[in-house]
């Protein structure tokens, strides 16, 4: 079970939906959730120094203390009704290392997608991918479409390739798989021959699954050779009824790995309900 969770609580136009599904996650684990309100960036023609700019930015100071007032009640409104227990941090500093530092002390990130049309500056436009990248925790992705109805984690899409970032995915997994009623392990152009060279048995994902306690899988393969991978695993989710995504995330580049894959940016974009990200 998740033990504590993290919520960014920056102000977007996804910030109720994000508190909403955090607060649902932790009464089903019994988990605290810890809100971090982030101070969004300022505008660099603000820095200037001149007497206009420092009333404009005085006033945009104190704008942003009552946003986040506003977002700390809110949110901690929402646990008490749920009855979970919660706390609420101001830190300062850049809003992504901000976010990393108290991903690494829980189990759980929760984040939001991210429309890019409709961000703001107070919004870094790569925010969610680098706290991705750089946490060192698994970031759940909170889509813009309406959840509310609807249970987290409970019937379960696992996005299994047999690559180092799938198998890190299914550790960081252990708690919502550990609680999961239903489980589909979706692998996108299988590599049969492979697996029978290496002699990777039929059963083995079944064994690892029963050894750990979570639901007995229900094993697909997809190919991708009309849609991409991301649409594939979208297609997937409405084909099974699944209300999670569990991937590990891909990347362009070892150089600059805060720049997503392609199917990681797919997903990100066009999620219909939430994503847990594992790097």
């Amino acid at each position: 079970m998740l033990g504590r969770i993290a919520l960014d609580l920056s102000i977007d136009a996804n910030l109720k939906r994000r508190v909403q599904a955090a607060v649902k996650l932790a009464a089903q684990h019994d988990a605290e959730l810890i809100g971090i309100c982030t101070d969004p960036p300022i505008p660099q023609y603000l820095a200037g120094g001149t007497a206009a700019g420092a009333g404009v930015l005085n006033s945009l100071l104190t704008r942003i203390d009552e946003d986040k007032t506003q977002a700390r009640d809110m949110f901690l409104a929402e646990a008490a009704a749920a009855g979970v227990k919660a706390q609420c941090r101001m830190p300062k500093g850049p809003v992504e290392e901000v976010l990393a530092t108290h991903a690494r002390l829980c189990d759980l990130m929760v984040m939001s997608q991210n429309r890019q049309h409709e961000s703001s500056w107070s919004i870094p436009p790569t925010m969610a991918e680098t706290v991705i990248m750089t946490a060192g925790r698994p970031v759940l992705m909170i889509p813009f479409a309406n959840i509310a109805d609807y249970p987290i984690g409970k019937n379960v899409l696992f996005c299994w390739d047999y690559g180092r970032r799938a198998a890190r995915a299914l550790a960081d997994a252990a708690p919502i798989l550990s609680q999961a009623s239903s489980l589909t392990i979706l692998t996108v152009d299988p590599q049969p021959d492979m697996l029978i060279e290496r002699d990777v048995q039929p059963g083995d994902m079944l064994a690892y699954c029963a050894a750990h306690g979570y639901p007995e899988p229900k094993e697909v393969s997809k190919t991708s050779e009309y849609l991409n991978v991301g649409d594939t695993i979208l297609n997937a989710v409405t084909d099974h009824g699944c209300d999670m995504v569990i991937m590990g995330i891909y990347n362009r580049s070892r150089v600059r790995e805060w720049i997503l894959g392609g199917t990681s940016k797919t997903l990100i974009q066009s999620m219909t309900v939430p994503i847990m990200f594992s790097h």
